[in-house]
């Protein structure tokens, strides 16, 4: 019999959507409603460049007017203004001793797909992530900190219940968002924050579409748990958490899978160990917040790293505070 290997089992043209579609559908803060698929996007991405315009219009501002029979009406125009969406490339290659137990499947489609879809959700949430904290940093730097609310303590051996997360500190978080606080529809905390939450006795779950009560929410919000959110190390046991609060469709999400970045090769290299299969997968996409811009004056790089996009530098805001989709507690738990 012979032996199946990758090369034989991976039609690229094929896995390619497949892998696309099975990791934004694992991704929770999707789910959630937080990421809006945009499909300007990928028509963005395909004409190139590293930065892209996404126009929008302003809100209509100003008293009425009184009307007069001897007067024309006074004629106002609705501004106009653009936010900056960054291009993002990442790649991950595995080997076939890495998927050795994922070929045995019945399914090879599936058994490979399910563990590298696993693989790119985390990636995105971690891009997410990593880009909301760098949108909050910047707030605290250039909005006098109008989208957070910081209850931690940097250093100490005493974190108290004050420095913990309450019903009444997200109240007040949501309440930056002025009259457009119904909006807020999700929260994700770190699973120590999630314990104080179950601690206080804060959490509900509702029915899922199969009636079972599997859905966590906390005031009535969609609950993200994930231990990728900022972790910020102080001194004693001061450890401080981002907690981050949405609107729905607070992000903006596409990806394109087509160009010059081929986002699934397969490969093998016989002067390796015998011989070695290797899957190659690479992603070009925008993950963008709304109300935000693409600021980084030293962007030179051919995508952001990490550390570009947590830096509180390379995020400005461009809509009123209300308008945009994300609020922040910081709190030590």
């Amino acid at each position: 019999m012979a032996e199946t290997r990758i090369t034989n089992i991976v039609e690229p043209e094929v896995f390619a959507p497949y892998i696309m579609e099975r990791s934004l559908n694992q991704n929770r803060f999707f789910q959630a409603g937080v990421i809006q698929k945009n499909p300007q996007i990928p028509e963005l991405i395909k004409g190139g460049g590293k930065i892209f315009s996404l126009p929008y219009w302003k809100d209509l501002t100003g008293a009425t007017d009184i009307p007069s029979e001897t007067n024309e009406t006074t004629i106002y125009n609705i501004g106009a203004d653009r936010m900056i969406a960054r291009r993002q490339i990442r790649e991950k290659a595995w080997g076939a001793n890495d998927l050795s137990a994922a070929i045995a499947g019945d399914d090879p489609y599936a058994a490979i797909g399910d563990r590298v879809a696993g693989f790119w959700a985390k990636a995105d949430e971690n891009a997410l992530i990593n880009t909301l904290r760098g949108v909050i940093a910047g707030n605290v730097k250039d909005n006098a900190s109008d989208l957070v609310v910081d209850i931690s303590v940097s250093s100490g051996t005493d974190i108290t219940s004050a420095n913990k997360i309450s019903a009444k500190k997200s109240i007040e978080a949501i309440m930056k968002m002025g009259d457009a606080f119904e909006e807020i529809v999700a929260v994700a905390v770190h699973s120590v924050v999630y314990q104080t939450l179950v601690e206080n006795d804060l959490i509900d779950f509702i029915a899922d579409s199969d009636g079972k009560l599997t859905i966590a929410t906390y005031m009535g919000l969609r609950l993200i748990v994930s231990d990728n959110l900022p972790v910020i190390t102080g001194t004693g046991i001061a450890t401080k958490y981002h907690s981050y609060f949405f609107k729905s469709e607070a992000v903006a999400y596409g990806q394109y899978d087509a160009g010059a970045i081929i986002p699934v090769e397969v490969a093998r290299k016989p002067g390796i160990g015998g011989g070695t299969d290797i899957l190659y997968t690479r992603k070009q996409y925008v993950l963008h917040p709304l109300g935000f811009t693409w600021a980084m004056a030293s962007d030179t790089g051919i995508t952001p790293t990490d550390a570009d996009l947590i830096h509180e530098d390379s995020w400005n805001r461009v809509y009123d505070k209300k308008n945009t989709g994300v609020v922040a507690v910081i709190s030590n738990g």
